[in-house]
């Protein structure tokens, strides 16, 4: 059976520092607050239908019957009103989002200390929405399952150690969960040929190689 790993990303306005929709539009059109929330001006922005490309992370769409470019605001109304977050962080059932006003300090910490990481950094708009664990969008794993042939039967390779090496270098270890399942995560695409070191108890060890474009499931390898 294939391996899947499904992981779901919210892109909303990122809220950058130096913003690419800022530059492009005409008249002030879009400004950023004190607060950091960059908002498009409906009056001043209507017809400017460019406005929608200017944005890299595709977060600007064009309202046709208002002949307007729209995007997440935030929630600046409301929280002009006194609320303490925006809607989506408030109603959000898993608590999947977050919302912080920091200084610039305390955030670089929450950054370090959480690893955090920025969607396409090397667009360089220095945005201000950040996400844990983006490799699981962002970046291969190669995955896979160990079993144990013993007296013409085979069980779950519980417990078994999988190495994975590229070269000489060790690049993470694992051990086979109770299905013998194993994952590596966080691996970048086309990066080449990966051995995987299989080790258990009483069994022979196993090299399986591989050459990582994708992720890729290795299926069972039987000890």
């Amino acid at each position: 059976f294939p391996l899947i790993d499904v992981a779901y990303r919210p892109t909303p306005c990122m809220h950058c520092d130096d913003a690419p929709c800022m530059k492009a539009a005409k008249g002030g059109a879009i400004y950023k607050r004190e607060d950091g929330i960059v908002i498009i001006d409906p009056v001043k922005a209507k017809g400017q239908k460019d406005l929608v490309k200017a944005c890299p992370y595709g977060a600007i769409w064009w309202n046709e019957e208002k002949n307007v470019p729209q995007k997440c605001t935030f929630c600046a109304h409301l929280l002009d009103e006194g609320w303490r977050e925006p809607r989506c962080v408030q109603s959000c059932p898993t608590g999947a989002l977050l919302a912080l006003k920091v200084e610039d300090d305390e955030m670089m910490h929450i950054v370090n200390s959480e690893e955090l990481t920025r969607l396409h950094p090397e667009y360089g708009t220095e945005p201000r929405v950040y996400y844990r664990n983006l490799y699981r969008f962002a970046q291969c794993f190669i995955g896979g399952s160990v079993a144990m042939e013993k007296d013409e039967v085979t069980d779950c390779g519980v417990g078994a150690r999988v190495t994975l090496m590229q070269g000489s270098k060790k690049i993470q270890e694992t051990v086979a969960d109770t299905f013998g399942d194993f994952k590596f995560d966080g691996l970048e695409e086309n990066s080449g040929i990966y051995i995987l070191e299989i080790r258990c108890r009483g069994c022979e060890e196993k090299t399986i190689e591989v050459d990582l474009k994708a992720s890729v499931n290795v299926g069972t390898i039987f000890l």
